[in-house]
């Protein structure tokens, strides 16, 4: 593989989003809220962007593990943000900090590991 030296810790990822769509679970009645899988879905995809033009040609990130709480709901219209930092490079492993946020709210964090892989697609 080639070198991944441009990737290091400190590097970040922000993603804006209005919760509408299929960010929203409605089994829970109502208008519905902003649904788990799609929180830890938007802090995988911020993750995977804050390095995805660092990466060697012809290699990706695949995520491998996630550690979330969902602290707080979201109503449908609101507009959240996912942020993420790498605090980890071990190889082609690679550690993020992650959270979503409405505003101050906290409405969710942890962590994600990814890793460098080739693109075989």
């Amino acid at each position: 593989m080639d070198t991944l030296e441009s990737i290091r810790p400190g590097i970040e990822g922000r993603m804006e989003r209005v919760v509408e769509g299929n960010l929203l679970t409605h089994h829970v009645g109502g208008k519905g809220t902003f649904a788990t899988p799609a929180m830890i879905g938007l802090m995988e995809l911020t993750s995977h962007r804050s390095v995805e033009r660092l990466l060697p040609p012809n290699h990706t990130t695949v995520g491998y593990e996630v550690h979330v709480r969902h602290l707080a709901p979201t109503a449908p219209g609101r507009t959240i943000v996912v942020t993420s930092r790498i605090t980890e490079v071990k190889g082609n492993k690679l550690l993020f900090e992650v959270e979503c946020r409405e505003g101050e709210k906290l409405l969710g964090s942890g962590i994600h590991k990814r890793a460098v892989v080739p693109a075989n697609f």
